[in-house]
């Protein structure tokens, strides 16, 4: 698969197989991330595989903290609020497509708090790799760079058969992930990247939301 099919075969998985990943492959897949772009070289991304035994603790962690309603304290805010009117209403047509794919009604809030707690259990995957960086080089190109790790970490994961799920969701509990992560006392997480082979037949799989047509986002200026 070459980077343009990868770039067009790229979308959210929430289902997987119980298939890990390779170690050397994901060796390879790190590695050739880290080629990524940065401002002046100064490569400010850390990145963190959770598995095994560690991430069933840090999943155990994080279904108690959703199921407790435990107050939100991520380390940085997502988006702006409100969000523009064209972005709200692309959000909210995202949102009310899912739950339409996932047959899932307005007022069955019992399966809707359960299609949300999904995302605590990052999505029942093997394998979670977290991006951070230095807490104190907290800046809008900081995160410029890891995005270009972030990005080629998704796209490589894609070009060798497997999938995987971007989160913001799961930053919410920072402090869980500095209690099962060694060493990350002054790291700032960014995103989690839920990952593995996708479920073969999978509805939740098909979704894909609608992508904007180029011309309403790209210009040429001559």
């Amino acid at each position: 698969m070459n980077a343009l099919d990868a770039m067009h075969a790229r979308r959210s998985i929430r289902e997987f197989t119980d298939e890990l990943v390779p170690a050397e492959t994901l060796r390879q897949l790190v590695t050739a991330a880290g080629r990524a772009p940065s401002s002046k070289n100064t490569q400010p991304w850390r990145l963190y595989l959770v598995q095994g035994g560690a991430l069933e603790a840090l999943r155990t962690d994080y279904l108690a903290a959703f199921d407790a309603d435990t107050p939100a304290k991520p380390d940085y805010r997502y988006s702006p609020n409100p969000l523009p009117e064209a972005w709200a209403a692309r959000a909210k047509d995202c949102g009310i497509g899912i739950f339409k794919h996932k047959g899932i009604g307005r007022d069955e809030k019992e399966k809707r708090r359960a299609h949300d707690r999904e995302n605590f259990a990052f999505f029942d995957a093997k394998q979670v790799f977290f991006l951070g960086t230095q807490a104190s080089a907290y800046a809008h190109g900081t995160f410029l760079d890891c995005g270009f790790v972030f990005d080629n970490l998704m796209l490589g994961l894609t070009s060798l058969g497997f999938g995987s799920c971007p989160q913001y969701s799961v930053m919410i509990y920072p402090d869980l992930l500095r209690k099962h992560i060694p060493g990350t006392e002054d790291t700032l997480f960014i995103a989690g990247l839920p990952f593995g082979r996708p479920k073969p037949g999978s509805h939740t799989n098909d979704f894909q939301p609608a992508r904007l047509p180029v011309d309403a986002w790209f210009k040429t200026v001559e």
